[in-house]
């Protein structure tokens, strides 16, 4: 059997999965640290070039530290989008940080969030790109984390010396995880569409894990990119391609400056709605423009798809994955 040189945390997410998926087809030797056993694939369990590992990061202490000697790189995914922040993405990364440290990895490459912008100082109609601002204290509970999860390595990376990528992913999205919070909120199966202009700022799940991938083969590290699709639709486009899966049956478009002056009316708490927030609200629905030319350059070639395609592709697969009715 190889020796694992990658090790993959989260190994049975949503991005986690396709990143270790991308890292067998190319016979990458993996090292794969899961909370739970019964969600692990048997194919995973039957490859030779696959050790798993079975631990929770939070509790795992020096165990870890000896689970990282000898691999080269660590790709970070476990994370939670609506869970505990504070125990499954922000003391899993300390517990990871600290693993890395004693284990002497070399490299570290997290799968960030392009949620740490702060979109409401880019102008209408602007580009947010790697140069833009960070949100200083977070407009919500996963944003928040994500925006400390960045400054934890990067000040580990700073004091101890490791090589750090951070890939900020747009809206990744794929089979299973076709819709996302960009586009409006719903009852039932009607959809409040709050289009204002602009794009969506899609990252396919695989284009995700190939982006990981190829960051993972750069050992010096490629800095902070993000990774998007390169063909991200307005959402019009994005709703006629969606239906393709049934949903919405009914579609009713509310405009962006009515939301805004909601937004203005109500309190700016965290226990109202997340769109009667402003800073959520302008992060959503903003309509500004997206850059992955960073992505390009310092990734070389990634595999690219029309969304429609895409979008076409993804439905196919999730129907062909149901169990029958």
């Amino acid at each position: 059997m190889s020796t694992p040189t990658i090790a993959i945390t989260g190994a049975t997410g949503f991005i986690g999965r396709h990143c270790v998926e991308r890292a067998r087809a190319e016979g990458t030797a993996l090292r794969l640290f899961v909370r739970d056993m019964a969600k692990v694939p048997a194919a995973w369990q039957a490859d030779e070039t696959v050790e798993i590992i079975a631990m929770d990061l939070t509790a795992a202490g020096e165990g870890l530290v000896k689970s990282l000697e000898g691999i080269r790189t660590v790709i970070h995914c476990a994370a939670t989008l609506t869970g505990d922040q504070e125990r499954n993405t922000l003391a899993a990364s300390v517990a990871v940080i600290d693993a890395v440290i004693g284990a002497q990895v070399p490299h570290v490459v997290l799968a960030g969030s392009l949620s740490v912008y702060d979109v409401s100082a880019v102008p209408k109609g602007g580009t947010v790109d790697e140069s833009t601002a960070v949100e200083t204290d977070g407009r919500d509970a996963y944003a928040k984390a994500k925006r400390t999860q960045e400054t934890l390595f990067q000040d580990g990376a700073a004091l101890y010396g490791y090589a750090l990528s951070i890939l900020r992913l747009g809206a990744v999205w794929g089979p299973g995880h076709l819709f996302n919070a960009h586009i409006g909120p719903a009852v039932g199966s009607t959809l409040l569409k709050i289009d204002g202009g602009g794009e969506v700022p899609l990252c396919r799940v695989d284009l995700a894990a190939e982006a990981l991938i190829k960051a993972a083969d750069v050992h010096t590290g490629v800095g902070t990119l993000n990774v998007l699709d390169d063909d991200r639709p307005s959402r019009k486009t994005f709703l006629k391609a969606f239906r393709a899966c049934g949903w919405p049956k009914v579609i009713l478009p509310t405009p962006l400056w009515l939301w805004r002056l909601a937004a203005f009316l109500t309190p700016d708490s965290a226990t109202m709605p997340g769109l009667l927030r402003r800073a959520v609200l302008e992060a959503r629905h903003r309509p500004v423009h997206y850059s992955n030319t960073m992505m390009h350059n310092r990734l070389g070639p990634v595999t690219m798809l029309p969304f429609e395609a895409a979008m076409q592709a993804a439905i196919d697969h999730q129907e062909q994955q149901a169990p029958p009715s």
